[in-house]
Order: structure tokens, then sequence, then C-alpha cells
């Protein structure tokens, strides 16, 4: 059943798709319209309001989804990293106090950002990325993407000292 749900949304999302670029002028705004990307210090940041899948269902619809969203999103930050080694940070938010952050899969993450246009693409010598996981009731990822020459001063100012 919700496989079927799924395969119906993913197409509900494709046909909005296809009349917003036939009729510009009357755009339909996504469903989900709560992704967000922002630029600030050259850093790129995604606010993703959905649960990653997990690497056993990473070929789902909602592994798609995320993909077109952050395409979508990341479209006016287009070729901001294409030509550099960059190195995207996510930030993963679940409603669970206990749980192993590698069964998650961040390729959509990486797939969108290459869709969109932001890095050229995701294989070693364009791309590395990090993840951490966190504790929140409400379930959503961060995701920032920067140039992996940048990042010992991200970390001294964005993530947790686990020694304090």
């Amino acid at each position: 059943f919700l496989y079927s749900l799924e395969k119906r949304r993913f197409e509900i999302y494709e046909q909005v798709r296809f009349f917003n670029d036939t009729y510009p002028e009357n755009e339909i705004h996504f469903i989900n319209n709560e992704y967000k990307a922002s630029l600030k210090d050259n850093i790129l940041s995604l606010y993703i309001p959905e649960k990653l899948p997990n690497l056993k269902n990473r070929s789902s619809y909602a592994h798609k989804q995320i993909i077109l969203n952050i395409a979508e999103i990341s479209k006016p930050y287009e070729r901001l990293f294409y030509d550099k080694f960059v190195i995207v940070v996510v930030k993963i938010f679940e409603k669970r106090k206990v749980w192993d952050v590698d069964n998650r899969t961040v390729k959509p993450i990486q797939d969108g950002l290459i869709h969109g246009g932001v890095i050229r693409d995701d294989n070693l010598f364009n791309c590395c990325y990090m993840v951490q996981g966190f504790y929140s009731d409400t379930p959503y990822i961060e995701v920032s993407v920067l140039e992996a020459d940048k990042i010992i001063s991200f970390i001294n100012n964005n993530l947790p000292d686990i020694n304090k």
C-alpha cells in the first residue's frame, strides 16, 4: 500500500513539474515547500523536512522526491561549487535516542546537488561528505556544502565540541 501511495505521490509531483514548465505564469508551488536553501559566507545550507531513506529503501519514490526537491531549491546556486572540491556535511535529526547514522543513505542529497547544478559530480575528485546524527522530536536534515579546504573552520564554528 505504501509503495503504491508513494508512486502516486511521485506521479503527481511529476505532473505539477510538467505543468509549471509549460505554464510558468500559473506556477503551482510544490506540495512540500518546506525545503529551504540559503547562502552565507560561501556555505550553501539546505533544510530538508524529511527523513532520509534507509540503505535498503534507497530506490523508493521518497528517495527520488528528495532528489527533485533538492535540485529545485538549489537551482539559484547553480555552478556555485561546480569546479571545486567540496565537502557535504549532513546532520540527520531523528526521533530516536539511539540509532545508526550509517544506515541512512546520503545519495539523494548528493544527486540533488548534481541535478541542481551546484556540483559537477560526487565522485572522489569532486566531493566528500560527513554525516552526524542527532535526536529531535521532529525528524529533519540540515546540509551544508562548502569548499573542502574550509572544513576545519566550519567544524570549529558549527559542530558541537564533544570534549565539553
